[in-house]
């Protein structure tokens, strides 16, 4: 039986950059509304395109559909996912409230 993707998969913390103050740790697995939980349960993934060429700059976006366990709202952690010669170079992370709306980028890992 194969299993689909788990929030293990997502990296703790999305760093973002403060300038020539460095990076700043962002926690990436916490719920975006005001209720501060911290455990988290993923309800889709999608990817499109759902796979690479292996050739030239190529940008997945991954849509992890999340739910939070302690105040029940769903929101999405949107990946963008750049690729060069099929390698993976970085990943830019924005949210997407329960309507759809972004709620801007979060950071990068």
């Amino acid at each position: 039986m194969e299993e689909g993707p788990t929030i293990d998969d997502l990296p703790d913390v999305v760093f973002v950059a403060l300038g020539r103050r460095g990076m700043e740790p962002i926690p990436l697995k916490e719920c975006t509304y005001a209720c501060d939980g911290k455990k988290l349960t993923v309800i889709s993934v999608t990817k499109d395109p759902p796979s690479i060429q292996g050739s030239s700059i190529e940008v997945v976006v991954e849509d992890w559909l999340v739910e939070c366990e302690k105040c029940k709202k769903r929101f999405t952690i949107r990946c963008k996912v750049r690729y060069v010669d099929g390698k993976m170079i970085d990943t830019m992370v924005s949210l997407l409230d329960d309507r759809g709306n972004d709620l801007g980028w979060l950071g990068s890992y």
